[in-house]
Formats: C-alpha cells, structure tokens, sequence
C-alpha cells in the first residue's frame, strides 16, 4: 500500500463556480500537510483510502491531485445516481476490493441525498422492465 490517499465525495456548491452537483474523486499525487485542508474546502469527503502500488505509480509528478468527476444532472446520468455510482464501480474494480467498492457505493448512495437534499426517484412500473 502507498501512504497516498483517494478521497470520495461530492463537490461543494457554491453560487457562482460549482453549480452542478457532482461525484468527485481525488487522487493525491504528492504528500503534504495541506492536502486535507484543500480537499474539505473543495467536497464533501465521503470516503478514504489508500491507493495501491500501481495506482500510485501512475501519479503525475507535477500537480498535487488528479480529479475524476461524474456531473450527474448531466448525460448520461441525467440525474440518476445510480447510473454514476455503477459507472464509478467499474472505474474502480482494477484496483479496489470487491468488499470496499460495496461499502463505498453503499456510502455515496446515502450522502448523496443528504448533501445536495435531493430526494429519491420513485420507480414506476414501466421502469421495471428496462
């Protein structure tokens, strides 16, 4: 295991740069006292874990964090959470754990309505059969 970290959760909205709501993934690439405090400025920390060996080998030397994010009101995702969280699950299934993808989705599934106060979709009974 590396000591660099990955961070999970969902970008902070503010009112005029992050309007969308957003899954955010962080990856840190370099080591300093700091990196905590900009990520809490940035989301809403979720999750953390520690980056394996070869996800730390693929670091970029000259920036402190790589970002992944899913825009979920956008395509396509079109505000289904669900679809993001499958797509962050297989984005995730080289490096992580079965155990832990399991307990992250678990965990983003849940934050995710109380930090952007959304509520769940309703399934209809069409939507059953797709």
């Amino acid at each position: 295991m590396s000591k660099l970290r990955v961070w999970y959760g969902f970008a902070k909205l503010t009112k005029k740069a992050v309007r969308k709501h957003e899954l955010a993934i962080y990856f840190e690439n370099a080591e300093s006292f700091k990196n905590e405090t900009w990520i809490e400025q940035k989301i809403h920390v979720i999750h953390v874990r520690y980056q394996t060996e070869s996800e730390a080998a693929d670091r970029k030397a000259n920036r402190m964090f790589t970002k992944y994010g899913y825009f979920i009101d956008e395509k396509p995702f079109n505000g289904d959470i669900e679809r993001a969280l499958d797509q962050n699950y297989k984005a995730d299934s080289n490096h992580v754990s079965e155990d832990e993808r399991q307990d992250i989705r678990q965990k983003l599934r849940k934050a995710y309505f109380t930090v952007y106060e959304v509520k769940p979709k309703t399934v209809s009974q069409l939507e059953l059969f797709n």
